[in-house]
């Protein structure tokens, strides 16, 4: 039995603020577009820019802002 989704963990600065549900063979690249286009993700940034993002695929982003 293998899982067609799984769930990855946006944070912000440490803190879970969103969860998708993804593809478990998606790629890093597609993940971190996926995160920074989520709308949970895009507020709680409030507009300030990303200093650096940690892409753990398919379990893990991280969005360290500037």
């Amino acid at each position: 039995m293998v899982d067609e989704t799984v769930t990855c963990v946006v944070q912000i600065k440490g803190k879970v603020k969103a969860r998708l549900e993804v593809a478990p063979s998606i790629s890093e690249e597609e993940l971190e577009k996926a995160a920074l286009a989520d709308e949970k993700v895009v507020a709680a940034l409030g507009g300030a820019g990303v200093r650096k993002v940690i892409v753990r695929a398919p379990k893990l982003v991280n969005i360290v802002p500037a």
